[in-house]
Formats: structure tokens, C-alpha cells, sequence
């Protein structure tokens, strides 16, 4: 919470809230409706690659869809991205997937997202604007890449190496067992190509929503801009902060849109009503789903 007060200050310190508030109140809400079926799309392409990623069952995308939407929610409301683990909880139930082996699952899918972004970031560094502190998340997202290229190479070594016994000696490492049994099995070469020209999609697609806001407020943004954009705000959300990002996202898009040349009231009033485009909608109908998953749980025992 102290983190995210800090990045609101640092976003609304130049800005002059009148300004910001006049911005708000003659955006089009056309566009920005259309930012919410866009980014309402966004989670329909990153829950096709999930189910693309977790074969072999039969829980249709739909099912993917509100897991993805519901981890969303909880990451909105709750610390620590707890949504993700629940994603994982969630597939395991679904599909009657080990834990360790959809926590696996979840794994693989942020890190296709990490190598989208990161891709839109080098691409926004050379030919849009750079900053030591983009310099600074470039680093930081490269090194994260590294880290999973380890995982993946020590998930390999490590099930090759340890007897399969070794799972029955208690529920973490038979969870983690499982993590590495599935990330140490071969994708082939198609996989791969299906999962990131998704991922690709999936962040244009979040791009053109950036694209429809700005234009709500009077910016105009141009492809490679809003690809910059996204890939700033969506990394720079490694930064710690309170539950949906308060308070960095708005620093990160008056930053990023400053690098532009945008002013700080426009900046914010866009970051304002980015993040509500997604928020809001998420929160909503993941909470619905949430809500219907846990009545549908419950059903069994009200009728026993």
C-alpha cells in the first residue's frame, strides 16, 4: 500500500486534477466501450493458449475463459497474485489434473506472456523512446527470461535424474514433482509457434484497446506506440503494489505516455480510465464466476 501511494503521487504530482477530471468527464464513452469488449477479448486469446498449453481433457474453452477472467478478479482484490494459483487449483479440479502438474500449466502461460511483452519492449526502445528506467525493466524482464529458460532446463534434469518414488514423501514435493514432470516434457516444434503467435495476439489486442482510449481523451497513439505502451504498463507491474496495481499503473502510463511527449493530465486521465477498462469488467464477471463455481461446489452437500 505505501508503494502504491507513492507511484499515485508520482503520477498526479504534475497534473492538475481539474484538467484530469474535465478529461474524464468529455472522454467518448464510445471508444472507451470498445476498449472494454477489446480487452474483454484479450483474456479470450490468453485462455486459448492456456487450454492449448494443458491438452489432453475435456474442459472447453469457455471453462478456460472464466478461470482466466476469475484469476484476474482475484488479482484485482488480494495480494500477491494469488489469482494464479488459484488458476492452477482450478484446471486441477476441472480437468482432474494433478496440482503440481496444472501449476505447471500456469507457469508456461505467464511466461509466453513475459516473452511477448518483453519482445514489444525492445521493439518500443529502438524505435520509440528509451529511459534508464525502461533500461531498468528490459533488464529486469530479460533476467526473468533467464530464469525460466533455467527452470525449464533444470525441471528436465532434475526428473530424469530423481526416481518417480520420491513424489510419495509429502504433498509439496509431490506437487513440485509434478510442476517439473510437466515442464520437462518435450512441446515439440508447432507448440511453441501456436502459444506465442497467441501471446502476440492476445497484447495487440491490448494495444488497440490503448489505442481506442487515448483517442477517447484526445491522444493519438499509433501502433508501435500503443505496442510500447503495453508492454511498459504490463511489465512495469512486476513493481510491488496493492491489489489491481493502484497507484504503478498510473504512474506507468503518464511515464510512458510522457516519452511520448504527452502531457501529465491527458497521461492520467488515460491511465484512469486503461485501468478501469479492464478492472471494472474483470472484477465483475470474474466475481459472477466465481460465485456460480462456488455454488455449483456446493451443491452436491445441500443435496446429500
Amino acid at each position: 500500500m505505501p508503494v502504491s501511494l507513492l507511484f499515485l503521487w508520482l503520477a498526479g504530482r504534475n497534473a492538475d486534477a481539474s484538467a484530469v477530471r474535465r478529461s474524464l468527464e468529455e472522454a467518448r464513452v464510445g471508444l472507451v466501450l470498445l476498449a472494454v469488449l477489446a480487452m474483454l477479448a484479450v483474456y479470450a486469446f490468453q485462455a486459448a493458449r492456456w487450454r492449448s498449453i494443458a491438452p489432453g481433457h475435456a474442459v472447453g474453452l469457455a471453462r478456460f475463459y472464466s478461470m482466466v477472467v476469475s484469476g484476474v478478479a482475484c488479482n484485482n482484490v488480494l495480494p500477491g497474485r494469488l489469482g494464479d494459483l488459484f488458476r492452477a487449483r482450478w484446471l486441477g479440479l476441472e480437468a482432474k489434473m494433478p496440482a503440481g502438474r496444472a501449476l505447471g500449466t500456469v507457469v508456461l502461460d505467464r511466461g509466453c506472456d513475459v516473452i511477448a511483452l518483453f519482445a514489444f519492449l525492445a521493439l518500443g526502445i529502438f524505435a520509440v523512446a528509451s529511459a534508464d528506467w525502461l533500461i531498468r525493466i528490459a533488464v529486469g524482464t530479460a533476467l526473468g527470461l533467464v530464469a525460466l529458460g533455467a527452470l525449464l532446463v533444470f525441471a528436465r534434469q532434475y526428473t530424469t535424474r530423481r526416481s518417480r518414488e520420491r513424489r510419495n514423501r509429502g504433498l509439496v514435493r509431490r506437487v513440485l514433482r509434478d510442476a517439473a514432470e510437466l515442464l520437462a516434457e518435450p512441446i515439440g516444434k508447432r507448440r511453441p509457434g501456436l502459444w506465442l503467435g497467441l501471446s502476440l495476439a492476445a497484447w495487440a489486442t491490448w494495444a488497440v484497446a490503448a489505442i481506442l482510449v487515448a483517442r477517447s481523451v484526445g491522444i493519438e497513439l499509433d501502433v508501435v506506440d500503443a505496442l510500447f505502451v503495453a508492454a511498459v504498463m504490463n511489465l512495469g507491474v512486476a513493481i510491488p503494489s496493492s491489489p489491481g496495481f493502484v497507484g504503478t499503473y498510473q504512474w506507468l502510463g503518464v511515464a510512458s505516455l510522457g516519452l511520448l511527449g504527452v502531457g501529465d493530465d491527458e497521461a492520467l486521465a488515460f491511465a484512469i480510465l486503461l485501468h478501469a477498462s479492464w478492472y471494472v469488467p474483470t472484477t465483475v464477471l470474474g466475481g459472477a464466476a466465481l460465485a456460480v463455481r462456488t455454488v455449483r461446489a456446493r451443491r452436491p452437500s445441500l443435496v446429500r
